[in-house]
C-alpha cells in the first residue's frame, strides 16, 4: 500500500544526466512509497536497452546537426525528445507497484486539459487516433519503473528525420511515415505549457493515490554515484552496445 508520494523535477536537459537520476532514484525509493519524476531532454534520440542505434536512428546526421544518442535501461522503441517534450517516470517497490493506476494518472492530467485518451495495447496513449505518450518499464530486484514520453510541442520534422523506422514495419501499419501516427497535445489545445501540464500531473498523482505529495530534488541522491552512473549512460560502448 502506498503511504508516501514524492514528486521531483530535474533541473538540466542533459539526457546522460537524467538517465543516471532515473537509475540511483529507482534504488532511492523506499517501501509504501511512490515517486513521480519529471524531466527533459534536449534534441535527443534515446533508444531501447536491446535496440540497434543503427537500425533505428539516423546517427550521423542527428550528431552533424549537434543532436544526443543515448540508451536507456528499459526495453521499447526508439524515441526523439526535444524541448517540446515531457518525460515522466513512476517508481515503486514490486508490492505497491500498479502499472495501471500509473497509466491512470497521464489519462487523468490530460483529461483535465480536455483532451479525450486511451491506451492502445500495453505501451501508447493515443487521442482522436494519435499516438502522444509512449511507456516503457524496468524491473531490478525488488525495485520497478513505468517510464514515458508526452509530447506537447515536439519538431516533429526532426522526429521524423532522425527516427528509421523500416518499410516492412510500415506496411504492417499501413502508414506512410513515423510522422502519420504521432501528433503533439498542443494541436488538440492550442495553448498548453510544459509548466501547464507538470500542474496537472502533480494534481492527478494526488487525487489517484489520495495523498499528497512531498517535493524532493536531486540533492537527496548520493552525488558521487550519480557522476559515475553519468558517465557510463554516455559512454560510447553502452550507447551503441558492442554486442550489435
Amino acid at each position: 500500500m502506498i503511504q508516501k508520494l514524492t514528486y521531483l523535477e530535474s533541473e538540466q536537459t542533459s539526457p546522460y544526466y537524467n538517465l543516471a537520476v532515473e537509475k540511483q532514484l529507482c534504488f532511492h525509493c523506499k517501501e509504501g512509497e511512490c515517486i513521480l519524476y519529471l524531466w527533459q531532454n534536449q534534441n535527443t534520440v534515446v533508444v531501447g536497452r536491446n535496440q540497434n542505434i543503427w537500425k533505428e536512428c539516423r546517427v550521423e546526421l542527428l550528431e552533424k546537426e549537434g543532436g544526443f544518442l543515448a540508451r536507456r535501461s528499459s526495453g521499447g522503441g526508439a524515441v526523439y525528445q526535444d524541448l517540446g517534450n515531457l518525460n515522466f517516470t513512476f517508481f515503486a517497490r514490486k508490492n505497491c507497484y500498479d502499472e495501471e493506476r500509473q497509466t491512470q494518472v497521464i489519462l487523468r492530467a490530460v483529461s483535465k486539459l480536455g483532451v479525450c485518451a486511451n491506451k492502445s495495447g500495453r505501451n501508447d496513449l493515443i487521442a482522436w487516433g494519435k499516438k502522444f505518450s509512449g511507456h516503457a518499464y524496468f524491473v531490478c530486484g525488488d525495485c520497478c519503473y513505468h517510464h514515458g514520453t508526452l509530447m506537447v510541442s515536439v519538431d516533429l520534422d526532426r522526429l521524423s528525420k532522425y527516427l528509421t523506422v523500416s518499410k516492412e514495419k510500415l506496411q504492417l501499419k499501413g502508414i506512410d511515415s513515423v510522422r502519420a501516427r504521432v501528433e503533439n497535445l498542443s494541436e488538440f489545445v492550442p495553448d498548453l505549457t510544459i509548466s501547464t501540464l507538470k500542474e496537472k500531473l502533480l494534481e492527478a498523482f494526488e487525487e489517484l493515490y489520495v495523498l499528497k505529495a512531498g517535493h524532493s530534488d536531486t540533492g537527496v541522491l548520493d552525488q558521487e554515484e550519480l557522476a559515475k552512473e553519468k558517465e557510463r549512460f554516455a559512454a560510447k560502448s553502452w550507447i551503441f552496445n558492442a554486442s550489435f
